[in-house]
């Protein structure tokens, strides 16, 4: 037996709900300024290994600041 009585998921969010787009854009800004930090110390592999690897974690701490906190208050109510 089947229940419709199952809320919607939460409108409005798209595709900026997805950790994974998060966790994208987190490393591609952390190659960015990796490249930036890199070419301040004169060794850019340096910076772009530094930058890759904070990069998503950065990603993953703006979705879990922003966007989490919406999709569980929408899920609540």
């Amino acid at each position: 037996m089947t229940s419709n009585n199952t809320p919607p998921p939460a409108p409005g969010l798209g595709i900026w709900a997805n950790l994974g787009i998060w966790i994208a854009f987190g490393a591609a800004f952390g190659v960015l300024v990796g490249v930036v930090v890199g070419g301040f110390f004169d060794n850019l592999a340096y910076g772009v290994a530094l930058g890759s690897s904070i990069g998503p974690g950065l990603g993953i701490t703006a979705w879990a600041v922003f966007i989490a906190p919406r999709r569980n208050a929408r899920r609540d109510s």
